[in-house]
């Protein structure tokens, strides 16, 4: 007789752990939460240097293309990127390699608006002006020319009247070296695109025997996730 009663009990414990557990799911959609979650193009406007930055100085990119997000917002080319150096570490005698590491946390848009990201490096292309670099691809082939649509100082990949849109792709997924000039970078791509002396993994940027140094117009693939 008491068996029926203790599956009942249990019954309903399982149900109150269920919705504890998707209660601050809902809460935090109700809140706003995630508005975008994808890649987007930025460049540097001042120099970032390894042997000059230390842990925790703020950094600010500004956007290289315009986009929209799912709820309407518009972000338009120029917005600043906001962020903060998470490690940093210049080339010694006792060790030749650096690195420096990034975090983005804030977005600010036209009008004061201010949207709270979560952002990391994926890709680094060299300032658009610049020749291919040697590792790339398509170097010293017949697709290392030119493409249609582009050329120096043509428009970022994925530009269309209404704005580069941002993409729901992962870090890492259908990455692919670009077959086009510099002066367009893929969205899709992953770690370091035409600057031989660098690497990138995790976020991280590394040099061995220099410092790594990331002059101004150098562009870079933000993966970011974008909060209300």
């Amino acid at each position: 007789m008491n068996r029926p009663r203790i599956s009942l009990w249990g019954a309903v414990l399982f149900a109150a752990a269920v919705f504890c557990v998707q209660t601050p799911s809902t809460a935090a959609q109700a809140a706003g939460g995630t508005i975008g979650h994808g890649t987007f193009p930025v460049k540097v406007t001042k120099t970032l240097d390894s042997s000059k930055l230390k842990d925790g100085d703020a950094i600010e990119l500004e956007t290289a293309g315009g986009f929209k997000l799912a709820d309407g917002t518009l972000v338009p080319k120029g917005s600043k990127l906001a962020g903060h150096v998470v490690s940093a570490k210049a080339r010694s005698k006792g060790d030749a390699n650096s690195l420096l590491t990034l975090s983005f946390d804030k977005l600010n848009i036209q009008g004061g608006k201010q949207l709270s990201v979560k952002g990391t490096v994926q890709a680094i292309f060299p300032p658009a002006d610049e020749p291919m670099g040697p590792n790339m691809a398509t170097a010293g082939t017949s697709l290392g020319g030119s493409t249609s649509g582009g050329g120096p100082g043509g428009g970022l990949a994925g530009v269309s009247p209404a704005g580069i849109g941002i993409t729901n792709s992962k870090s890492g997924s259908n990455a692919q070296a670009s077959s086009s000039p510099q002066s367009v970078m893929d969205v899709k791509a992953t770690g370091v695109q035409g600057m031989p002396d660098l690497q990138l993994e995790d976020g991280m940027v590394t040099s061995k025997g220099k410092n790594v140094k990331l002059g101004n117009g150098v562009r870079m693939i933000i993966q970011a996730e974008i909060l209300g």
